[in-house]
């Protein structure tokens, strides 16, 4: 496979311009750094970013890529076991995880290289503020009473400091267009809210596909803007 000539021993990461790099060398931003699975709430495997955005809500360490056919390379760890363990210390292997390849390529000193779909990803979060995240959409289920798909959503705070200001929270079927939106009360860090939207239809038809994003109209400054929205799929 063509990605695998391209994973040295150490990690292949190069630094094309600082911005690239959530946490730029020689700065004394204290980031909030740990290692997360790539599986959340039996789902995965997951991307970097998507393991990132699922348990912490933060960014995952990463570069650009200096392939063409990747834009960006993350950074992650594995090792041979089928469930990697953080106590496992002696075993880990530092590698990479390219744009949408949910698996972790590792270089070894006899230059082979080791694929593995269980890692851990490197996250990190440099900002003291607010930030809030869609953790879970539920399945959708049908309210005979009203004739309505009532649909559940958790919505997190997982900044370093409340929100300050309520907000909002709202889901679109894109499909047809229909949408709902609920307000988001005051959320301190760590907290979680558990909103229910309505929508005046069964929403699979034969599948559905849901947009759910929390600070909808823009009211809290957040630590990252770009992680609000989270994207409900299934057959029916």
């Amino acid at each position: 496979m063509k990605i695998l000539r391209y994973v040295s021993i150490a990690l292949v990461i190069t630094a094309f311009n600082v911005f690239a790099d959530p946490i730029p060398d020689n700065v004394s931003v204290n980031y909030k750094v740990g290692w997360y699975p790539n599986y959340f709430q039996l789902t995965g495997p997951l991307t970097c970013p998507r393991t990132c955005r699922a348990w912490t809500g933060g960014r995952a360490e990463s570069e650009r890529s200096p392939y063409d056919e990747f834009e960006r390379t993350y950074v992650c760890k594995s090792n041979n076991l089928i469930q990697p363990s953080p106590n496992d210390r002696d075993v880990w292997l530092y590698g990479n995880q390219f744009d949408d390849k949910t698996a972790c390529f590792m270089g070894t000193p006899n230059e082979q290289v080791v694929v593995s779909e269980r890692y851990y990803c490197l996250c990190v979060n440099g900002c003291s503020g607010p930030d809030l995240v869609v953790q879970q959409i539920y399945d959708p289920v049908w309210d005979s009473t009203t004739g309505e798909s009532v649909i559940k959503v958790i919505v997190a705070n997982v900044g370093n400091s409340s929100t300050a200001v309520a907000t909002d929270a709202r889901l679109v079927d894109p499909g047809t267009g229909a949408s709902d939106t609920q307000g988001v009360g005051v959320l301190a860090p760590g907290a979680t809210m558990g909103i229910k939207f309505r929508l005046g239809y069964w929403v699979f038809d034969p599948d559905a596909e849901l947009h759910v994003t929390v600070d909808y109209s823009r009211r809290v400054d957040e630590c990252d803007e770009d992680n609000n929205t989270l994207i409900y799929k299934k057959q029916g």
